[in-house]
């Protein structure tokens, strides 16, 4: 059941925990006490679980809920399980392709419901299964900000083998933050995926933005870096993988000639994508999607600016 519509308490900066839970419950406390120790104000904690059932899982929710009941943590850190369900069942286990989508589902819903109300989200991938790992961790790539977190909690010894709930001095016990490249950084042209509900389709929406940015990209570098025998010279590598002789011969002109334009091209290329060098190999890879979506029309001279 996805219990995502409680709103925050009013705070100028909500906080929210959100954790994987499998059979092992002190990783949503240990992790929790972490944050807490680090000042961090967390104000509710959103569990992953599958369908408890009489295992392992349903003996970590009860624990963690016990701990909550007990008054170990102040009465405004709201606890919120979230449980696995398909469209007919709880899931008991995320062990299939449905189970995988079910919990990337899940995962990328709750991280969406926390930001869509303004607040910092700290997501523990910790527990449960390692597909669930992978998906907090694509989750996070897609709808995290600048003040948010994806962690990784390692515990050894007394404290692993004896499961305990809370760490006392001496034991052995680390927050490990996991580095996330964030989409929304990599692109401007990448747009707010948040505010896509269903996480495959803001896959797919990444993916269409990403090809446009970079036939975008690459229009600009050839119509504005280019000389008009540039664009011919490029044109004919690019769309024909002509060698410099064939190119030369085609366009009349010496091979040295042909080597020095794409020598040219190579070293404007170099400087509109902020790389040390680029290649022949490279200059066809940065301008293949371009060539490949203007084939039949001529790119020798630019548009008209509009004024």
């Amino acid at each position: 059941m996805f219990i995502l519509a409680i709103p925050h308490p009013k705070s100028t900066n909500p906080t929210t925990l959100i954790a994987t839970l499998g059979s092992e419950a002190q990783v949503v406390t240990l992790t929790l006490d972490a944050l807490l120790a680090r000042g961090e104000s967390i104000e509710r904690v959103i569990v992953i679980h599958t369908a408890p059932g009489e295992g392992p899982v349903s003996e970590a929710i009860a624990r963690v809920q016990a701990e909550f009941a007990s008054g170990h943590y102040p009465r405004a850190i709201h606890l919120i399980p979230i449980q696995l369900q398909t469209d007919l069942a709880p899931l008991a286990d995320v062990d299939t392709a449905e189970g995988a989508r079910v919990a990337f589902a899940a995962i990328y819903r709750a991280v969406r419901a926390e930001k869509l109300e303004g607040c910092r989200v700290h997501l523990s991938i910790a527990g449960g299964r390692k597909t669930m790992g992978v998906f907090g961790m694509a989750v996070a790539q897609m709808l995290f900000g600048e003040g948010d977190r994806l962690w990784h909690l390692i515990s050894q010894g007394k404290l692993l083998d004896e499961k305990r709930m809370h760490a006392v001095a001496g034991d052995a016990v680390a927050l490990v933050e996991i580095p996330v490249i964030l989409w929304r950084a990599v692109s401007p042209v990448l747009t707010d995926l948040s505010e896509i509900e269903e996480p495959f389709a803001a896959v797919e929406r990444q993916r269409s933005l990403q090809l446009q940015a970079a036939i975008d990209e690459a229009r600009v570098f050839v119509l504005g870096s280019l000389s008009g025998a540039e664009r011919r010279v490029a044109a004919l590598l690019v769309r024909e993988g002509l060698s410099n002789a064939d190119i030369a011969a085609r366009l009349g002109l010496s091979t040295r000639t042909i080597e020095k334009q794409i020598a040219e091209a190579c070293a404007e290329a170099a400087v509109h994508w902020g790389l040390p060098t680029v290649s022949r190999t490279q200059l066809v890879a940065l301008l293949s999607l371009f060539y490949a979506v203007t084939m039949g029309r001529s790119t020798d001279d630019k548009p008209p600016v509009s004024g």
